[in-house]
């Protein structure tokens, strides 16, 4: 009978047998294990240490390849179909590049077609905006020019004559909150329209004043006003006033 490799007492074997084994702790036992030299080479421990080896040969495999796929995997698009990728690596008539190109460039020229109508569709909008911009400054210039000649107490038969000299001088100032008022850029700085038309009355613009004969006084126009007609709404005033002066003029900007 041959000696066992691992006991947990050693009381009943003979007293010669007893040095051949070595206490040890295996856990919260003591055992006593059979002290043997070059067991690897035992037949049956050999066996054991050899499909041992061929188990981690194969794990370490399976991992290299696993690592390989997962690889692959994390470069695909998430939109990747397998199906459609196999129809196309199938390709027609055996040349699978050629339709992967094919779709490439179909792609390509999706993409391009849809730069160039964002384009027009920013560049009409651009336009639209730019001429509702340079509306509502003609109209906050002449408006504002047009009531400060008319309160110094130009003609109102001369009162084209007199916007048209004057309308140069002046500039629209936008805000930051998006409020815009007329100013005239002088030496001294910037000055508001009235100061600057009373200035200007009171020099160059005198052949300007006075009132023309007719009933009332006002001329045929009536009102002291002139002929010329200022659109409705505030386009210098707060961001509900200029709102609402735009849609009046540019209702296609609504809703926009």
């Amino acid at each position: 009978m041959g000696l066992k490799a691992l006991l947990e007492k050693i009381d009943d074997l003979p007293e010669e047998t007893r040095s051949l084994y070595m206490e040890q702790k295996a856990g919260d036992k003591t055992v006593y294990v059979l002290d043997i030299e070059d067991i690897d080479n035992h037949p049956k421990v050999r066996g054991v240490i050899t499909a041992n080896n061929e188990n981690k040969r194969k794990r370490d495999e399976y991992k290299a390849k696993v690592d390989d796929l997962e690889a692959r995997v994390s470069a695909l698009p998430e939109d990747f179909d397998a199906d459609e990728w196999a129809r196309l690596k199938a390709g027609e008539g055996g040349k699978p590049d050629e339709a992967i190109q094919a779709l490439k460039d179909q792609h390509a020229k999706a993409v391009e077609a849809l730069k160039a109508k964002h384009a027009k569709d920013l560049a009409d909008k651009d336009a639209l905006i730019g001429e509702r911009d340079g509306y509502i400054d003609r109209t906050l210039i002449d408006g504002g020019l047009k009531d400060a000649l008319l309160d110094v107490g130009v003609n109102p038969d001369l009162l084209d004559g007199a916007l048209a000299s004057l309308r140069g001088n002046v500039k629209v100032q936008k805000a930051d909150d998006g409020s815009r008022s007329a100013i005239v850029e002088t030496d001294l700085g910037d000055v508001p329209v009235t100061d600057f038309v009373k200035e200007w009355a009171g020099g160059r613009g005198k052949a300007y004043l006075g009132k023309p004969s007719g009933p009332g006084g006002e001329g045929n126009n009536g009102g002291g006003r002139g002929g010329i007609k200022v659109p409705a709404g505030d386009f210098g005033g707060d961001r509900d006033a200029r709102t609402k002066a735009i849609a009046n003029k540019f209702p296609e900007l609504s809703g926009n």
